[in-house]
């Protein structure tokens, strides 16, 4: 088993953050916050740690909008000057992932200090990063500890609350496209850790209306499951059981807003959205009988390589080349192949239906995520119904894996 950091959720989470950093002795440490996250907690941290004569290198981002791409990274590397240091990811998603590959590439170890309870990364290995135009995940490494302070959580703006629980809703299809892709293509899959995974989502749903007030007991679970989202992801080696079908759909939106030049929109509500969207597809699935599903199998048909590539170079535009190279595997299926799955689909129907039948229905989802203060309306998120449509339809290209929208392609009901 791969060692998990320690992790402190408290009230005030800076004495034994404090105490943490003095056991590595004399520490040098190295501070990074954007403007928002250092008057959050940031400024706070720094002063306790000033008073106790430690060494510090404050690394403000720049910038009224951060993106996690190359340009920032190079703003830490540049303002750390190959020091080393212990790195403080003073902020949320974009701050954790930008340290967690910088820290990484200079050879430093990294604390996470989260500052809103709004992704899952916090525990993760890999950095969700912009390269080149194309949303990819960057090995990186995880945190050696996360101090969660509860006061800053709880203080934090209501749409990055909403958004961190939608990513949490999000481990309802997660979860079921992992055992799809196990069941159909004998994907690895870890049981007790989809269990673990599970539990932590579950006392989380149960809180939905209390994380929209914000109380703290609510907000406990939510970093909770959030952290335990990452911790899954570690001890598995993968992203598999916190992010599928609905974070391909974020992720090609996210990509499109940064190669258009448009205002971001928050993680965890373009997927917790997109939940209940991919929640319609193993919806239908779950109603389909057998007979019908054998009519779409028989009438289905190898997808042609070359047209398939044509497909991702228009909808991807800039970022194409690297979709089909990631696409490879999924590019070279012989009719055979596709052939041999077909009829694996069909021997294991009732498998598939029970796996989706552990999906919520999409109204259900919906409603989740309003009690907890979001939405599924994608106007409401500044997206508009074609791009979301397009997402719907081509973000299964994002990464290569079988998901539950490659499934409802060969079954005819994604065109």
């Amino acid at each position: 088993m791969v060692p998990e950091p320690p992790v402190v959720v408290q009230q005030d989470a800076v004495p034994p953050l404090l105490e943490y950093l003095n056991g590595f002795g004399s520490p040098r440490l190295a501070l990074v916050a954007d403007h928002n996250t250092y008057d959050a907690l940031g400024r706070r941290v720094e002063a306790a740690l000033a008073a106790q004569g430690m060494d510090i290198t404050r690394i403000l981002l720049e910038g009224d909008e951060i993106v996690p791409d190359e340009a920032t990274c190079m703003q830490v590397f540049l303002a750390n000057r190959d020091d080393q240091r212990i790195f403080l990811a003073v902020g949320s998603g974009v701050i954790t992932d930008v340290v967690r590959f910088t820290s990484h590439r200079s050879r430093n170890p990294f604390v996470s200090v989260p500052t809103a309870p709004s992704v899952d990364a916090y525990t993760a290995t890999g950095s969700s990063l912009v390269v080149n135009r194309l949303k990819q995940t960057i090995p990186g490494q995880g945190p050696i500890a996360v101090f969660a302070d509860l006061e800053t959580l709880c203080a934090a703006p209501q749409p990055m609350i909403a958004a961190g629980f939608g990513d949490v809703v999000a481990k309802y299809t997660s979860l079921a496209d992992w055992k799809l892709s196990h069941l159909l293509l004998d994907a690895p899959y870890s049981a007790p850790i989809a269990q673990r995974m599970q539990v932590a989502r579950d006392r989380c749903m149960e809180d939905a209306d209390r994380v929209a007030a914000a109380q703290p007991a609510a907000i406990h679970s939510l970093i909770v499951a959030l952290v335990e989202a990452g911790l899954c992801m570690l001890q598995f080696g993968g992203s598999q059981p916190a992010g599928q079908s609905e974070h391909y759909i974020s992720h090609y939106l996210e990509m499109k807003l940064v190669q258009e030049g448009r205002p971001a929109v928050l993680h965890g509500a373009k997927t917790g959205m997109a939940t209940v969207i991919v929640a319609r597809y193993h919806d239908q699935i779950r109603r389909m009988t057998r007979d019908d599903a054998a009519q779409r199998l028989k009438a289905s048909r190898l997808p042609d390589r070359q047209l398939e590539i044509e497909r991702i170079r228009a909808v991807y535009g800039p970022s194409a080349e690297g979709i089909v190279a990631e696409q490879a595997a999924f590019l070279a299926w012989t009719e055979n192949d596709y052939e041999r799955l077909k009829q694996r689909i069909l021997d294991r129907w009732a498998e598939v239906q029970e796996v989706s039948a552990g999906v919520p229905s999409p109204e259900a989802l919906a409603r989740l995520l309003e009690r907890a203060g979001g939405t599924a309306d994608r106007r409401a998120l500044g997206l508009g119904d074609d791009e979301v449509a397009t997402a719907e339809r081509y973000s299964h290209y994002v990464r290569n894996r079988f998901t539950v929208m490659k499934l409802s392609r060969i079954l005819g009901l994604l065109p």
